[in-house]
């Protein structure tokens, strides 16, 4: 089951006092926010932990870091954690990430963030554990882990990119296990495998493997008779799915559209001769096209983020992608999306749904801001975050995929926000389920914290507005295993960054959570 968010007395001479994160509280001035998790482990420091120096924000954050350690149980900062990213934060905040790591190696999904408010220590996000390393060199080779990766798969054939292997740790209970984090991705007829897989680099044996490329829902207006405006390039004779007219263009990007035409291996830019694109085979890919520019402008205009990346990176999609194929994702490893036409009977094309669009690019934001793990707790908020974000970009209604989903059954949905049981899913904590199956139950459990943003949501009256909130949690306050209660948490602050801690919102949003049983 998840854990538990609760406030708890610090004896330090910087922590004065605390009092519980939710409910709407306010935290007086000179006091200090404690979370913690179910085993006593602290999730979190909020409050004003004094002052930093320092010229760079890597070395205020690494101050800041030092002036808690003994909090957090961390024995030399400077040693055991390496800067990630700084970020400008609403209100003058920087929010500073920086990766654990051990014996020179990183240590796999554990981050902590330093929030840094005009010269002073706001708060630390990220949870710490005292790690034992297994080994400190490996027995395999890369070559070696890769077989063994490729073997868990049961995939032997051309891969979509080199599978590639990197020496980590992964962290186990109170040990820290050395492995070959491998990738293997392959795009290969009904077979996809966007693959993640920790290989025991002394034993060989699989620690861990989950793939990305799993089945997930959305939503659209389909392909038939509805007309778009989309931007194209005309090279030579001939026009081009190529759009050039974003801001990322400064510096060379562009929102491009190819079709893998229904293979898998190979793909080729779309092409017509008069610029309209009113051919059957084309409509998926008007439809990618359109979405992408839709969800790009929706994060840049509103969030104010260049791309996926918020450097300006090109949205590159892949229509007809196989045969008569129900699924469409974001693959981090290529860096792109991808689009099955769906069978008629379980799926249409889901190219066609702006909501899946805008559901697979908030993976691709997810990957490049909180990072979550695709497991776990961790993996429902991925899930539930791309289902939130899909709903403030098309801002209609809450259903996910009614219109793909099904096609000859009219007024059902995949997912159901507003009711996630319609949909089979739990909307709160005593539904959890633990399971071994979906990586954890990432499709499953994500139900709880989409009720959560649909109560906050409907509470202020905008949906917009709350996952202008979402966004802020896991751009500056979300880490890779951040669970339900640090997503809270993290929320909370970015609403207190947002509207303030005394403001209606606020309270709306702990109550949100509180109803769907995180606390």
């Amino acid at each position: 089951m998840g854990k538990q968010a609760v406030s708890v007395l610090l004896t330090s001479a910087i922590l004065l006092s605390t009092l519980v994160v939710g409910g709407g509280s306010v935290r007086a001035q000179g006091e200090i926010s404690v979370i913690r998790d179910d085993l006593g482990g602290i999730n979190s420091i909020n409050g004003d932990l004094g002052r930093l120096t320092g010229s760079t924000p890597e070395e205020r954050a690494i101050q800041g870091l030092i002036s808690v350690k003994d909090k957090l149980g961390i024995q030399d900062v400077r040693s055991e954690f390496r800067f990630v990213s700084s970020e400008e934060g609403i209100g003058g905040r920087t929010h500073t990430r920086l990766d654990r790591v051990l014996n020179g190696l990183l240590v796999y999904g554990q981050q902590v963030i330093i929030h840094e408010n005009q010269g002073r220590l706001e708060g630390i996000t990220g949870s710490y554990t005292a790690l034992t390393s297994t080994a400190t060199k490996p027995v395999l080779t890369a070559d070696e882990a890769i077989d063994a990766a490729r073997e868990h798969t049961g995939y032997y054939g051309s891969t979509s990119k080199p599978p590639e292997a990197k020496l980590v740790y992964y962290p186990q209970g109170d040990k820290a296990i050395l492995s070959y984090q491998t990738s293997v991705v392959y795009l290969a007829g009904r077979q996809t495998g966007d693959w993640t897989i920790f290989v025991d680099a002394v034993t060989g044996d699989i620690i861990d493997a989950y793939n990305q490329a799993e089945t997930l829902g959305g939503q659209g207006i389909g392909t038939a008779g509805d007309t778009k405006k989309i931007n194209t390039v005309k090279k030579g004779t001939s026009y081009f799915l190529e759009d050039r007219t974003k801001p990322m263009y400064v510096n060379g990007s562009t929102i491009r559209t190819f079709s893998y035409n229904n293979g898998s291996i190979s793909q080729t830019l779309l092409t017509d001769s008069n610029n309209l694109w009113d051919d059957a085979s084309q409509r998926t890919a008007v439809d990618a096209h359109y979405y992408a520019g839709a969800v790009y402008d929706f994060y840049k205009k509103v969030l104010g983020r260049d791309s996926f990346d918020n450097k300006g990176s090109s949205i590159i999609s892949g229509v007809h992608y196989s045969t008569n194929y129900n699924n469409a994702f974001w693959s981090s490893s290529l860096g792109q999306m991808v689009y099955g036409d769906g069978d008629g009977a379980e799926f249409s094309s889901l190219s066609g749904a702006l909501d899946v669009v805008a559901h697979e690019l908030t993976h691709a934001v997810t990957q490049y801001t909180s990072g979550l793990l695709y497991k776990d707790q961790p993996g429902a908020l991925n899930e539930s975050w791309s289902d939130a974000m899909a709903m403030a970009v098309e801002n209609t209604d809450w259903m996910i995929g009614e219109d793909v989903y099904t096609p000859q059954t009219p007024g059902d949905a995949l997912r159901y926000m507003d009711d996630p049981h319609r949909g089979g899913q739990p909307d709160k904590m005593a539904e959890y389920i633990v399971t071994t199956s979906d990586s954890g139950g990432v499709h499953y459990n994500s139900g709880i914290p989409n009720k959560a943003f649909y109560l906050f949501a409907t509470a202020i009256g905008s949906r917009v507005d709350a996952g202008k909130v979402w966004y802020q949690a896991s751009l500056a306050y979300m880490v890779p295993d951040t669970d339900f209660a640090g997503a809270r948490a993290a929320t909370l602050l970015a609403c207190r960054d947002i509207y303030g801690a005394s403001s209606t919102q606020y309270a709306a949003l702990a109550d949100a959570w509180s109803q769907v049983g995180v606390n």
